[in-house]
């Protein structure tokens, strides 16, 4: 016969209230079949959105505490704990503050600021050398940049939420997509070449409040379509292929919830396709196309592809019959 109390733990009496039982890290780690590091963490495919090696856990003070850098969800994240734990759990109370968990959005954002101010212009970098290897740095100078400047720089020594170091990142300036006002930064780290992705877990970071957030790659049309995608190489890659204007929202989780600015009326969702990320696209699209605005949605053909590899398998050839 199914029982709904774990096993060791006492059982209320038929009729009680039920009670809510502290879980440890490495419980929830086992259940949430995620790997441990050398640093102490587990790392994982995140149960909220599913994309994998994003989704972060650790101890801290005696529970268990959580992110995920992909959709950022508070909600959906506990929501999906919940779930994974049997809804058997409560967070046991912080005895201290966190030095670094207990910054505000609001010092974040200030903080997110500054690291902007210091950052440099792409060129000549390896943010430069990385775009072009990706083969999107074209389709991004290509495109009529936004008038506060270009919304990607470069910085030499950034800190890495897990590594010890400094290490070169790609930044992307995060605007809330309402008004424009700046509220976060992204972060690519990169190999010092700028050949790829810095081996370092995970790759890409955020730093301050992305939801609601954008980076604005290109201006938006006054008329006429504008792409939106996930990642921003995702993003340029849509607007090489469909020569349109285009904005990154960093996380499918965050594109699912995005609310646009009233001037954004005709939208392409450049959509990955995986299950997470045509969960995010058909959520967003229904509830645009609700508020009145016209929405499509295009996918790659091959499953577990993203448009980045639609523009490295077919390049121009592509672009060229798409825009036919």
């Amino acid at each position: 016969m199914r029982s709904g109390s774990a096993p060791g733990r006492p059982r209320a009496p038929a009729g009680a209230r039920r009670r809510r039982w502290p879980m440890r890290a490495a419980d929830l780690a086992d259940r949430t079949n995620l790997r441990r590091l050398h640093n102490g963490s587990w790392r994982g495919a995140c149960p909220a959105c599913g994309y994998p090696g994003t989704f972060s856990l650790r101890e801290r003070e005696g529970r268990a505490v959580w992110a995920c850098a992909s959709c950022q969800d508070r909600e959906a994240l506990t929501d999906a704990v919940k779930q994974a734990a049997g809804n058997d759990w409560t967070p046991a109370p912080l005895r201290h503050a966190p030095q670094r968990g207990g910054l505000s959005p609001a010092r974040k954002t200030v903080l997110a600021a500054a690291m902007w101010s210091e950052a440099a212009a792409v060129k000549g970098t390896a943010a430069e050398a990385y775009l072009r290897a990706r083969g999107v740095l074209a389709a991004w100078q290509g495109g009529a940049m936004p008038a506060e400047g270009p919304q990607l720089r470069f910085h030499p020594r950034a800190r890495h939420p897990e590594a010890e170091g400094l290490f070169p990142v790609l930044l992307a300036l995060v605007r809330r997509a309402t008004d424009g006002e700046p509220v976060a930064l992204h972060r690519t780290y990169l190999r010092p070449d700028g050949s790829g992705k810095a081996d370092l877990d995970p790759p890409k970071a955020s730093f301050g409040p992305v939801a609601g957030g954008v980076v604005m790659l290109h201006v938006a049309p006054a008329a006429g379509p504008l792409v939106l995608a996930e990642g921003i190489e995702t993003a340029l890659a849509a607007s090489a292929l469909m020569r349109v204007p285009t904005w990154a929202c960093i996380s499918a989780g965050n594109l699912a919830r995005l609310t646009l600015p009233a001037t954004a009326r005709d939208v392409i969702v450049a959509a990955d396709a995986d299950a997470p990320g045509q969960r995010a696209a058909w959520a967003a699209a229904q509830r645009w196309e609700g508020e009145g605005r016209r929405v499509r949605v295009a996918i790659p053909d091959t499953s577990g592809t993203d448009f980045c590899d639609v523009l490295r398998a077919n390049g121009a050839t592509t672009a060229e019959a798409m825009n036919a």
